[in-house]
């Protein structure tokens, strides 16, 4: 049986262009005690979930409301409602998208960005628990979180595709595939060619942290990390951490 959380049935966001779009979910539901907040990413007029206005409103609505609760939380997860975690940006939305709708476009990569930022400094662990393919905007999400899971789903995949498109990871993913896995690292396993990982090889990359086989296991593992790491943080915001070395960074002229 899926370990999913009681709900309280009450939307992480308010915003009138974005009801439904996160779930906010939390165990125990009863006010009880300090619980795990879960955020489901399900929004109701996209097969999958993509990165548009209205998942801005609805993520930023969701932080303000973890950072107005932190004293009640002991931990955030973030999952998907759908069959897959996240797929990205709304192609149909940037294709429509005019030279004078560029400020438009900056401002919400600017507001999902800060958002993602507040949540990886909350002072909690948060998981990512990826219940299918993470691609995009989604894995963006997944390296703003502390620890990341992957169900082992067939079709599974990992990756910044978007670049193949001539498109940069906006949301923070080229400042945090360097920190994770160093210029070399990053600029070789996501940001020159767009490669789409399954997971084991996104495992083997070090692009996630745990491949989960059983479904039913996803959200319980979530919630056993965040049980033995209260103080989670991520490496970049521990003092003295160092980048992952390279020979970018080791070269010295002879």
């Amino acid at each position: 049986m899926s370990q999913q959380p009681p709900s309280d049935d009450r939307p992480a966001a308010d915003a009138p262009d974005a009801p439904g779009v996160i779930r906010w979910e939390r165990d125990p539901d009863d006010g009880s005690g300090p619980g795990v907040v879960t955020l489901v990413l399900d929004d109701p007029a996209r097969a999958t979930n993509t990165m548009n206005p209205r998942f801005t409103a609805a993520f930023t609505a969701a932080v303000d409301r973890l950072e107005a609760e932190r004293d009640t939380i002991t931990g955030v997860i973030v999952t998907s409602g759908k069959s897959t975690f996240f797929a990205g940006g709304d192609l149909r939305r940037l294709v429509e998208i005019g030279p004078d709708r560029a400020e438009e476009v900056f401002d919400g990569a600017m507001a999902i960005k800060r958002a993602m930022r507040r949540l990886e400094t909350l002072g909690r662990p948060v998981v990512a628990a990826m219940n299918g393919s993470a691609l995009g905007g989604g894995y963006e999400i997944a390296l703003a979180c502390h620890h990341r899971l992957l169900l082992d789903t067939p079709g599974c995949r990992v990756g910044l595709p978007e670049v193949t498109l001539g498109l940069l990871p906006g949301t923070g993913g080229v400042v945090r595939s360097v920190r994770l896995l160093g210029i070399t690292g990053a600029l070789s396993t996501l940001l020159l060619e767009g490669r789409r990982y399954s997971p084991a090889h996104a495992l083997e990359q070090g692009l996630v942290d745990e491949v989960v086989d059983d479904p039913a296991e996803l959200l319980s593992r979530a919630r056993a990390w965040i049980a033995a790491h209260p103080d989670a943080r991520q490496p970049w915001d521990t003092p003295g951490h160092r980048t992952t070395p390279s020979p970018l960074h080791t070269y010295e002229p002879r």
